[in-house]
């Protein structure tokens, strides 16, 4: 074998060498991000699931596209694997490139040549060859339950309906839509979520929504929606009835009509985070046994006996409120058995008594008590530094009226006012509670 064949042979060899090595190099990399790709995919689904099962609010209540919900125990169907597919080709493409180099030389500088440009054409192609495209549904949010109210229909785990009940005995969210002649009841140990996607349930028998039992209830008002519930029939605590903690929160609109019984009622603690919510009730609009806690949302609260009781404690930390008690002696605007405390929010009230908010409190409030009493209908009204902050007027008789504004700070002066009329005189702020008694202002005559 002449010099010249020598050289052509090895450089042969040498550019076979380079392509199964640079074929290999890829199909690593390749491989190795694929892994740490899947592995990132697998953590971020196993994140969202969890995420769902915990009290994400990111967007808990958002607008429902039924279409985008996807039921547990229901099949979904999965993303196609894109990644593997462009290994697949990489590797194919660079065998063939280093084949296609030992196969085809001429001569030695010719052979390197077509070796290094078939393995830089390999390495071009693996990195801009398209990805097929991802035919993958939709993102799709994961519920335990979705119940058509005027059909009784449903799809999900731990759902029955039995006449006019839908009973729900399973954990997680469930999406209510329509409208029901019966109840909704949850009974279970675990914590359930009930969104409302526009309902309005009335029940001539009893409460609308039951909670016999559950870690903690959850109540969200989807953006947009309007809810509706009445409760009817014997005796029952109220139109929405929970042994446990009750939640309320959302973006929607909630009226509550207790035509027997309070309006929303809690053996254990109700926390109301957001929402635009209207009670009213023939009994006590909100009635806990435990604590009432209100951080936000705009309500509207009337109870013919009061309008926000607890019998433990009460909680404003944020909302804008307008709150109207009964016509009977002592029955308040708003009643807490135990502390009383103000961090936030715009409190408007009026009613035949109220609790004054305790040393720990961080915001004012002002309680104006007057006498005689007013009847219901009747304008009532509250200057601060001469400026006015408030003018209600309640359904009921009343005898005080109560503010409570972050504008609002120890040092201002205020007068109370019926139908524009003054009465007391024009009093200080001298602490967390300020109060006066007043009577109508009697102008003395001119001498």
């Amino acid at each position: 074998m002449n010099t010249a064949k020598k050289i052509a042979c090895f450089l042969i060899a040498a550019a076979m060498f380079t392509g199964f090595a640079a074929c290999g190099k890829k199909q690593e990399l390749t491989s190795s991000e694929t892994t740490t790709e899947t592995a990132a995919e697998a953590a971020a689904a196993s994140s969202e699931e969890d995420d769902s099962e915990e009290d994400d609010e990111s967007d808990d209540d958002a607008p429902i596209d039924l279409d985008k919900v996807s039921v547990k125990g229901k099949e979904t169907t999965a993303p196609k694997a894109t990644t593997a597919t462009a290994v697949t080709t990489a590797v194919t493409t660079a065998a063939s490139g280093a084949t296609t180099a030992a196969t085809t030389a001429k001569a030695g500088s010719t052979i390197q040549k077509a070796g290094q440009t078939d393995a830089k054409q390999t390495e071009t192609q693996a990195m801009t060859d398209p990805a097929p495209e991802n035919d993958a549904p939709p993102e799709e949010k994961t519920v335990s339950g979705v119940i058509d109210l005027g059909s009784g229909s449903f799809e999900g785990e731990g759902i029955t309906v039995d006449g006019g009940t839908v009973r729900i005995t399973g954990s997680g969210t469930y999406i209510l839509s329509g409208s029901r002649s019966g109840m909704v009841e949850v009974n279970t140990t675990a914590k359930v979520k009930l969104k409302l996607n526009g309902v309005n349930i009335s029940n001539p028998d009893g409460p609308a929504i039951l909670c016999t039992d559950a870690k903690r209830l959850t109540i969200t008002l989807i953006e947009g929606t309007y809810n509706e519930l009445n409760d009817g029939g014997g005796a029952h605590d109220g139109t929405i009835t929970s042994n446990d903690t009750l939640e309320i929160k959302g973006a929607g609109t909630l009226r509550v009509n207790g035509n027997v019984g309070h309006g929303i009622s809690s053996d254990d603690d109700i926390v109301i985070k957001n929402g635009d919510i209207t009670v009213n009730a023939v009994k006590s609009g909100l009635m806990a046994n435990d604590d009432i806690t209100v951080s936000g949302g705009t309500l509207h609260i009337t109870g013919q006996t009061n309008g926000m009781k607890s019998k433990g404690t009460l909680h404003i930390e944020g909302g804008s409120m307008w709150i109207y008690g009964g016509p009977k002696e002592n029955k308040s605007s708003l009643f807490s058995g135990g502390p009383f405390t103000i961090t936030g929010g715009s409190i408007y009230a009026l009613g035949c008594g109220v609790t004054e908010p305790d040393g720990s409190s961080s915001q004012c409030g002002i309680a104006v008590r007057y006498n005689p009493g007013q009847e219901g209908g009747t304008a009532a009204s509250l200057n601060l530094n001469g400026n006015q902050i408030m003018w209600e007027s309640s359904p009921y008789a009343f005898n005080t009226l109560f503010v409570s504004t972050p504008d609002i700070h120890e040092g201002n002066t205020f007068t109370a006012y019926i139908n524009g009329e003054q009465y007391g005189d024009e009093y200080t702020v001298n602490g967390v509670a300020a109060s006066a008694s007043v009577e109508k202002k009697v102008e003395e005559p001119e001498e």
